[in-house]
């Protein structure tokens, strides 16, 4: 448990240390927009292609990725439906942050350090699913949401942008190579395994940048609604596999701990991208990781 305590603090600091860098004049909030190209470039893609180092194929547990896929599919569309009449700074803040969610960076250490194996390949495969949508789907949907389909593009053409999103091509063609059996010499993985261990640093840097107090009662509530709503479907989620599922103890755990994981960090990245309120994504973002830093090593602890 002090493990876990500790590892959730680290986070937590790392935020701090960049925010207070930024109100030092070391820093400045722009630096978060070159941090996140290096995300969407660079280490988020690297963390994905690491993660598919022991990946095999097993049809038996494809729910645990249509779970992802669906869980970020329903709260995208509450978030389009919300928001159809109103800005478009609140159409791309709760399209890009209601669904998305930060496991590999966020989740899977804690869940590969107190769960398993088995919980280990359980979380990974509930990222597949997510990732399809969190590292390109849900920025193309919330574009098309804000802008329009634009320039004319069918909606089919409008949806194969997503293939240009560097993270989402490494997750498309891994997943293909991983179903037809066919691996990547080791030292590609060894050259990614030593970039993916940054993302998380570099996201929590980002985030931290992006964090600002000073908000007023409305957006408070932006963000209280938006964090509801995730745990209302993290809840529905982590009963659902917890208490029904047909799977083992370990796999309906790391499940339900799963769910709960904050906003994506891919998220802070879309939004800088589309020129979203930044502020207002970092302190959704701040806010989600201190109470996933709060419920998942309690989840691991109690269940």
């Amino acid at each position: 448990m002090l493990d876990m305590i500790v590892r959730a603090s680290f986070f937590f600091l790392m935020i701090a240390l960049a925010y207070g860098l930024k109100k030092a004049g070391v820093l400045r909030k722009e630096d978060a927009e070159a941090l996140g190209r290096i995300i969407m470039n660079i280490t988020l893609p690297a963390a994905i292609l690491a993660s598919f180092r022991t990946y095999v194929f097993d049809p038996a547990m494809m729910l645990l990725p249509l779970a992802g896929f669906l869980s970020n599919i329903v709260m995208l569309a509450i978030g389009w439906l919300g928001t159809r009449r109103r800005s478009r700074d609140e159409k791309i803040f709760y399209m890009l942050n209601l669904p998305a969610y930060n496991i590999g960076n966020f989740t899977l250490p804690f869940v590969s350090g107190f769960l398993g194996a088995g919980g280990v390949v359980a979380t990974c495969l509930f990222d597949m699913g997510n990732s399809v949508m969190c590292v390109g789907g849900n920025y193309v949907f919330t574009q098309m949401a804000a802008d329009g389909r634009g320039k004319g593009r069918s909606l089919v053409r409008s949806l194969l942008t997503v293939f240009t999103k560097p993270a989402f091509a490494t997750y498309f063609i891994m997943l293909v190579l991983s179903i037809i059996g066919i691996t990547l010499p080791s030292v590609i993985f060894d050259f990614a395994s030593s970039i993916s261990p940054a993302n998380g640093v570099i996201s929590m840097f980002m985030i931290g940048l992006m964090f600002e107090f000073s908000f007023s009662r409305d957006k408070l509530k932006e963000v209280s609604v938006v964090t509801v709503l995730r745990l209302l479907m993290a809840a529905l989620i982590a009963s659902l596999f917890y208490l029904f599922s047909p799977f083992s103890y370990e796999v309906r755990k790391a499940v339900a701990v799963t769910a709960f994981a904050p906003i994506s960090s891919a998220s802070g990245a879309f939004c800088q991208d589309l020129k979203g309120d930044q502020a207002l994504e970092g302190f959704a973002s701040a806010v989600s990781i201190i109470i996933s830093l709060i419920l998942i090593p309690t989840l691991i602890a109690v269940l």
